[in-house]
């Protein structure tokens, strides 16, 4: 036969025939499958030519005989199916032609609109498709369903490909997937080469407009694949460090592009690409350059929803341009500017979620949305406001995960969900509940990363979850149950770190296991406790290098030199603990002078106090008084109605014991004790409650 196949179609699809007839003529065998026989015959390395009548009619002066000579040289016919389709008297006539040489079992369908199983206005297949066959049985059709609600076009196409061959789907597909596989390691190697080549060709895209255009195209389907799929991939072996040199050709290549040639489809393209740039110099902590390629991202994501507002997907883009610019506000502690993103973000998500309640993506928007503004009103202290808002998200959680059992990221954001439940636990005192909110989440990601050992995500989040057990645990008095999660979740840590140093949180996230490790050490191992806090001050001033703004890594790097400055006066070396209380205010009074939040104000507050155990240590007990006021001034500041916060209450006893305060320390020593609060160290001259 001259051609593999007659591909007969209707002019109205003429799209779906130019774009089946390139795939079929391009579409190389799976080498695995070459050689083999089949009952249509030798499997080649190519599936071999195609007729398409709009091609090769052209130039033929006798159209009803041309087209009899190629289906009479077709080894099959495919049908492109439509309404259109079952209208047309050509496409029927050419059925019928085929029909009558024998072959009918040689004829396939390709669905593209329509209902295949209807014979009304909305069918798709011609009458001769499904006419009766010699035995007066109507034919039902070899059918692929190309519709987004059926086999879908990448299916699709594999099912026809599979009866062209004469292999069943699934072995098919499994190639497929195996060779997509194989070149998925070659893509990443090479996609760099690629994209400076790619990028080299859409720069001279002034010399050949209709040239430019082309190249253009094929630019931003590599930044596509590089800035979505394959970051996909290099995010869960945590290899992010491979897309910075992608990231900084395509922002180059992004200003070089005429204003003209900025098609609907080019902006999505460049925004989803710049949103992509913008999450990997935030895991780097550079928040100006983050926060620039989100503002990018924003602006062509608002170009595009102004000009067409039904559109679902655009509104979409567009909400998670305001989530990132919200998101990277609130990791330099701009809260107003994220609570201002955020409740953006929220308008627009649940915009996007109404308008299509079958799209999930869109309908986990909700969650998301009222996650963020729980988070917010928790950092301002309205923990009230922020259970709210959780419960609500975690509400649409369940109902999901009833739905979509082993959906592992869904089961991650619900632990997550519940994990900040039990931060606003923490703050409000009850400690047994928070420890079982961080239990769950610790014992849903242990499942994750069970399931998928070689998925760094998976191992992130854990070390973050079993960080928050550390804390609730030993605020509990539960100390060597905290000391054997620290030790089995420090090396999970150092090996992240290890794998990406260039990763600013995964760095954090080993310093805070250091600290844990000097915190929890018992009384006779000094040394050990003085090395961990070494480690931990080394990793935080180089985590603070990289992202000098980040509120949480100043907090994190005052800590430790308050833990240090404890240690040296506990060995009596008061040089030693005055140079650390030094450099922990020299971080954190600029900080609260600049964002006056609870975080700032309770490590504020325990410096000073430590500041004047020392100066009375010392000798002048005038200047630790002060000191002491000064804490106590903090901590009790009614800034809010309502009792002192409840993390404010333990250096608030220890201020109220040091100045003498007898009666506020037994009221304050209650509240703690009712919350089952166990300190470190025990709370110098306060008896127990239940002793008085």
């Amino acid at each position: 036969m001259r051609y593999r196949a007659f591909i007969s179609y209707s002019h109205a699809d003429e799209a779906w025939a130019t774009w089946l007839f390139k795939r079929l003529e391009t579409y190389r065998v799976p080498p695995r499958l070459v050689g083999r026989q089949t009952g249509q015959g030798k499997i080649g390395a190519r599936l071999g030519a195609f007729f398409r009548d709009r091609d090769e009619l052209t130039a033929a002066s006798d159209l009803s005989a041309t087209i009899q000579d190629a289906l009479a040289e077709s080894d099959a016919l495919i049908v492109i199916c439509s309404p259109a389709a079952a209208a047309s008297r050509w496409v029927n006539a050419e059925v019928e032609a085929f029909r009558a040489s024998g072959r009918g079992e040689r004829i396939y369908a390709f669905v593209v609109g329509g209902e295949p199983g209807c014979i009304d206005d909305g069918g798709c297949f011609p009458p001769a498709l499904t006419a009766p066959g010699e035995d007066g049985q109507p034919v039902e059709p070899l059918a692929a369903d190309a519709r987004p609600e059926g086999d879908g076009r990448k299916r699709a196409f594999l099912k026809l490909v599979a009866g062209l061959l004469g292999v069943g789907f699934d072995q098919l597909a499994q190639r497929e997937a195996q060779r997509k596989q194989r070149r998925l390691v070659q893509v990443a190697v090479a996609s760099l080469a690629g994209m400076t080549l790619a990028i080299g060709l859409a720069v001279t895209a002034h010399v050949a407009r209709n040239d430019a255009q082309r190249r253009q195209a094929q630019a931003e389907d590599i930044l596509g694949f590089m800035l979505g799929d394959l970051r996909e991939k290099l995010t869960t072996v945590g290899r992010l460090d491979l897309m910075r040199t992608v990231d900084d050709k395509a922002t180059v290549y992004f200003a070089t592009l005429d204003p003209r040639d900025l098609s609907d489809r080019t902006l999505e393209e460049q925004a989803r690409s710049l949103t992509g740039i913008g999450q990997v110099r935030l895991d780097e902590g550079n928040h100006d350059e983050a926060t620039a390629a989100f503002r990018e991202a924003h602006a062509r994501s608002t170009a595009l929803q102004a000009r067409d507002p039904g559109n679902g997907q655009r509104l979409f883009d567009l909400a998670q341009a305001e989530f990132w610019l919200g998101f990277v506000a609130f990791q330099q502690g701009k809260y107003g500017a994220a609570d201002a993103w955020l409740r953006k973000y929220h308008d627009s998500a649940m915009r996007v979620a109404a308008m299509d309640r079958g799209n999930f993506a869109w309908q986990k928007e909700q969650a998301y949305a009222l996650h963020n503004l729980a988070v917010m009103d928790e950092q301002r202290g309205r923990y009230v406001q922020a259970e709210r808002s959780m419960r609500a998200a975690i509400s649409l959680y369940r109902d999901w995960i009833g739905q979509r059992p082993g959906d592992l990221p869904l089961r991650s954001e619900a632990a997550d969900a519940m994990s900040w439940l039990g931060t606003l636990a923490l703050a409000r005192g009850q400690l047994d509940s928070a420890e079982d909110y961080f239990a769950e989440q610790v014992d849903v990601l242990q499942r994750n990363a069970a399931e998928e050992p070689d998925n760094a995500v998976w191992r992130d989040y854990l070390v973050r979850a079993r960080l928050l057990l550390v804390d609730a645990l030993a605020q509990r008095g539960k100390l060597e149950d905290a000391r054997s999660l620290t030790a089995t979740t420090l090396p999970v840590a150092a090996a992240l770190a290890a794998q990406d140093p260039a990763n600013n949180a995964w760095r954090t996230w080993l310093g805070a296991c250091h600290w844990w490790r000097s915190r929890l050490a018992t009384d006779d191992a000094a040394p050990l406790a003085e090395e961990e806090a070494a480690q931990a001050e080394r990793i935080f001033v180089a985590a603070l290098a990289a992202e000098p703004e980040k509120e949480r890594l100043v907090v994190w790097l005052a800590r430790t030199r308050h833990l240090r400055a404890q240690l040296a006066l506990g060995r009596g070396d008061l040089r030693a603990a005055r140079g650390h209380v030094a450099g922990a205010l020299a971080l954190i009074e600029p900080a609260w002078r600049a964002r006056q939040n609870e975080d700032l104000r309770l490590w504020l507050a325990r410096t000073r106090l430590l500041q004047g155990d020392i100066d009375a240590s010392s000798g002048n007990r005038a200047d630790g008084v002060r000191s002491w006021t000064e804490a106590t001034h903090l901590l009790e500041q009614p800034d809010r109605r309502g009792p002192v916060p409840f993390l404010r209450l333990e250096p608030l006893l220890r201020a109220q014991v040091a100045l003498g305060a007898q009666e506020k320390a037994v009221a304050t020593r209650r509240r703690l004790d009712a919350a089952g609060y166990v300190p470190l160290h025990p709370f110098a001259d306060i008896a127990p409650v239940a002793a008085r």
